[in-house]
């Protein structure tokens, strides 16, 4: 069986207005959803702090398979730019149905973050699973 090696991942569920954020770990499998990133000019203020807190060595970014062109204009300038600042491995997961499902649920205080945690559970269960 093939060795696994442990990341710290960061997964973003981006939006126009406010960007779901939560950090993982691979080896075990948990996460933690961290406040919601405002979308405006001071976005990657944020970031860096995130950044330096956490030192992830991955960023999962949520990439819906049915959006408009303008949204997935955003998502890939986003991407391009969060990749050139940071240098981390980005790998774009399916988040399809993450919003819906967190909706469903009473807790919805973090409703962006946990929706980034869905993402991260959808991925780890295909990844490693």
């Amino acid at each position: 069986m093939e060795q696994k090696e442990a990341k710290v991942v960061l997964t973003i569920d981006y939006g126009t207005k406010k960007i779901g954020v939560c950090i993982s770990e691979t080896m075990t499998g948990h996460s933690k959803a961290l406040p919601v990133v405002e979308n405006n000019k001071n976005i990657f203020d944020d970031f860096d702090k995130i950044i330096a807190d956490w030192l992830p060595n991955l960023c999962l970014i949520g990439v819906p398979s049915k959006a408009s062109d303008e949204f997935l204009k955003s998502i890939k300038k986003f991407i391009t730019e969060f990749e050139d600042k940071y240098r981390i491995k980005i790998v774009e997961a399916e988040e399809d149905f993450t919003s819906q499902a967190v909706a469903n649920k009473k807790e919805n205080e973090d409703f962006d973050s946990k929706s980034a945690e869905l993402i991260f559970e959808g991925w780890f269960n295909q990844n490693y699973g």
